[in-house]
């Protein structure tokens, strides 16, 4: 596709017809195959929601068949047709610059399964909001639900908890890196109170008690040895605009059983530790709270709910079906469960990490990459 043609996409404004531009690259489009989003939204929107996929052409016997490919570690590929015209053939170049040439579609996709059995830490959290996220404000009272629809997607919880790895990673601040992603991805469910803040030139806490605070800090659990650190690290990455007791309290809690989760601690152990550091009341059941739950965004009213459901549960799977089944704020109840989850059993599927990472555009997916790569092996 030379500059002057029009970019194949033809649901989202992600990408400039009239330059041939790529604003989510930002990139000269100059493949000689398009790219596209499997949109999770029809409407107009910033940014993608949904796969991201190339779209390769092939002609045999004078008809045109179109083939979409989907990214993989957020690599687009570029789509030759054979001269037999029997197959596609893929070539990408990697982020260290290596070129990789398939003979065939199938055997690029099958290549990259192989990753998703490579360790990919956070995924646990972003699973849980990606499939929480349809039931968000549609709660489903049971675990047998599909864990993806055509309208799952990544929320602010996922953009969140990326902004704060990348905080970590790059030894910034909180509040740049959440403004910075958070402003590049301004559709993705931000309460009104943070969006302010979000755009705000003076950014100041609001004395939120919000579970907002909970749903980003797992990164720190990993980035930190000694679990008082993490609390207090946890502390410092709620504050900036949750800084009312239970919000600072809510991001503590959740981070303090993710490390002590990834530290080998058993579950009756992590319950304890909860239980007598922070006071709060995990001694129910995920069927009770399922029979009379009510909407809650706050920490204190929806932390302990996602702790019990992982403390329940049989395997990740199982630990984000409860936490979606039991209602109320799904995306942020399962995606705090699912992060605990995934530090636990250390064993997500590789269909749903598959499904995480084709979710995510090329920069979220980066750093999700970058931090895996740095603190997998804590």
């Amino acid at each position: 596709m030379s500059d002057k043609e029009l970019h194949c996409c033809e649901n989202c404004r992600h990408f400039n017809r009239s330059s041939g531009f790529c604003n989510l690259r930002k990139e000269k489009i100059v493949s000689g195959n398009g790219t596209t989003c499997d949109s999770r939204n029809m409407f107009f929107h910033d940014v993608p929601k949904g796969v991201m996929k190339a779209v390769g052409y092939k002609v045999k016997d004078g008809e045109r068949i179109c083939r979409e490919i989907p990214y993989y570690h957020g690599i687009r590929p570029d789509i030759i047709q054979s001269e037999t015209g029997e197959e596609l053939r893929v070539s990408v170049i990697r982020d260290d610059g290596r070129k990789m040439d398939f003979p065939s579609v199938e055997d690029y996709i099958n290549y990259y399964k192989k990753q998703f059995d490579l360790p990919v830490i956070l995924t646990g959290a972003l699973a849980g909001d990606i499939i929480g996220s349809v039931y968000e404000f549609n709660n489903i009272r049971t675990t047998a639900f599909p864990l993806f629809t055509n309208l799952s997607t990544y929320t602010d919880d996922t953009v969140m908890t990326l902004a704060v790895a990348n905080k970590i990673l790059r030894n910034s601040t909180y509040t740049v890196e959440m403004q910075r992603l958070g402003r590049r991805y301004p559709g993705t469910s931000y309460g009104s109170r943070f969006r302010e803040w979000l755009f705000s030139e003076d950014p100041r806490p609001y004395y939120s008690y919000g579970n907002g605070s909970a749903m980003r800090v797992s990164p720190v659990a990993y980035a930190f040895e000694n679990i008082e650190d993490v609390i207090s690290e946890a502390g410092r990455c709620a504050e900036v605009t949750h800084n009312h007791p239970e919000g600072i309290k809510g991001a503590q809690a959740a981070a303090a059983a993710v490390f002590l989760a990834r530290k080998g601690s058993s579950k009756k152990e992590i319950k304890d530790f909860i239980i007598n550091r922070f006071n709060y009341d995990l001694n129910r059941k995920a069927d009770d709270i399922r029979k009379v739950y009510q909407f809650d965004e706050s920490c204190q009213g929806s932390v302990p709910e996602a702790i019990i459901c992982f403390l329940e549960s049989s395997d990740f799977e199982n630990a984000i079906r409860l936490a979606v089944s039991i209602g109320g704020d799904s995306d942020t109840i399962a995606s705090v469960t699912g992060a605990i989850a995934e530090a636990f059993y250390k064993d997500i599927s590789s269909e749903i990490k598959r499904r995480v990472l084709e979710y995510l555009p090329d920069d979220l997916l980066s750093i999700l990459l970058e931090f895996s790569g740095v603190y997998k092996n804590n």
